[in-house]
């Protein structure tokens, strides 16, 4: 997110103090309380979170203990992997934290873009970091999807590191900014589905494996695509976003990846030191998001497979002249990984009891015609003007700033 314009980090400590994570704990309690909540999941992200050392996460975790015992506390940490080793593994499996790492796929690929301040590529540390963890705490891998990569040769790695659970992420951008992957001269034709096709391919070769890894993307999709209702994340389905984003001086945010829209959209005035928690549902941008799946443009209201997509990623349909009224810029790609996995599910199955439920095959091609009729369905002016609120004037040029980081 922060290659694609926002650098507001650089007004932020560095690292969060154990008053700020006592003040956290002290919000988190009174909010639960309020809100009759039991539990509550906190990842420790970053930046990398492990260059804190386990002494400070001995703190925090100590500080929830104490300061909020009523509430049940799950942990997490997402790190690059770099600094992972068995005593740290030890020490996490000691306190039940869990271990999500960041890899994204053969070395070439991933020294491509996780590297050193030297310049050198960080796979084999992570790689290393990945074989340690199975077995030994590592909940996942966190994968965002480059299809540039092979995708045989991007499934054979993953199997080669003997992973268990795969989280696949679409990359981060926007109408006006665009993931590089996309040819933008072939952008927003119907015949172009480059991340669907690419995901299509590995879920054919993932369907074959009788020892294949979990990946939440493809069972998921199953199953909604199945009838449950209570699945889905930020990207797919239609539940709430239950996200929010504390910053390292006390701030609290919305989902971080929406700086990839402009810079600036998460800022605001709610502190940990000085609001209470549920003070960020007064909050404009928050309210979008942690309603996105409801809030969506008439083009996705009116789409048949809107329970499964939910209009996608909130970030994924920005743009500057029209904020957030847009599908998702995978809108089509989602069309078509969708209707291929529900046509794979109905030729699994015996003819008699695809009759009897009278389920409708789904078409690609189809819905998009569809699609482009008039909406039998109209969002409400509220909505609309919600979702419009965002859009940047066209004088918007995004603030130059200088790091020395």
């Amino acid at each position: 997110m922060y290659n694609l314009g926002d650098k507001t980090y650089l007004d932020q400590p560095k690292f969060m103090t154990l008053e700020t994570i006592t003040a956290l704990a002290e919000r988190l309690q009174a909010y639960c309380k309020n809100a009759d909540i039991g539990s509550v999941q906190i990842v420790f992200h970053g930046g990398e979170p492990l260059l804190l050392g386990r002494e400070y996460f001995q703190d925090c975790l100590e500080i929830f203990r104490q300061t909020a015992p009523a509430v049940e506390f799950s942990y997490i940490i997402q790190t690059n992997g770099v600094n992972l080793d068995r005593d740290w593994y030890e020490w996490l499996n000691a306190n039940k934290v869990k271990v999500g790492i960041s890899i994204d796929g053969p070395v070439r690929f991933h020294d491509a873009y996780r590297v050193f301040h030297n310049g050198k590529g960080s796979y084999d540390q992570v790689a290393a970091a990945v074989r340690l963890g199975v077995g030994n705490g590592l909940i996942g891998i966190l994968s965002v999807l480059n299809i540039a990569i092979p995708v045989g040769e991007y499934y054979q790695e993953m199997k080669s590191l003997s992973i268990k659970s795969l989280n696949l992420l679409f990359p981060d951008g926007h109408y006006d900014k665009l993931p590089e992957a996309f040819d933008k001269s072939r952008f927003g034709n119907d015949d172009y589905t480059p991340f669907g096709d690419w995901l299509i391919e590995l879920f054919l070769i993932w369907k074959k494996d009788k020892g294949r890894p979990a990946i939440k993307l493809f069972e998921n999709l199953i199953a909604m695509l199945l009838g449950e209702d209570r699945i889905g994340n930020q990207a797919f389905g239609i539940r709430k976003n239950g996200v929010a984003v504390i910053e390292t001086n006390g701030g609290v945010e919305v989902v971080d990846s929406l700086r990839a829209c402009y810079e600036g959209i998460t800022r605001n005035d709610i502190n940990l030191h000085t609001n209470k928690i549920e003070d960020i549902f007064e909050n404009d941008v928050f309210d979008v998001y942690y309603h996105a799946h409801e809030m969506v443009c008439e083009q996705c209201s009116n789409c048949p497979i809107y329970e499964m997509c939910g209009g996608g990623f909130l970030g994924s349909r920005f743009a500057n002249k029209t904020g957030f009224d847009n599908p998702t810029i995978y809108c089509k790609d989602i069309i078509r990984l969708t209707a291929f996995i529900q046509n794979d599910l109905i030729d699994g199955l015996p003819a008699d009891s695809v009759s009897q439920t009278g389920v409708v095959r789904l078409s690609y091609e189809q819905i998009i015609q569809d699609l482009k009729k008039p909406a039998s369905v109209k969002i409400k002016g509220e909505v609309k003007k919600k979702l419009t609120s965002f859009k940047q004037p066209d004088s918007y040029v995004p603030e130059k700033r200088t790091s020395t980081i």
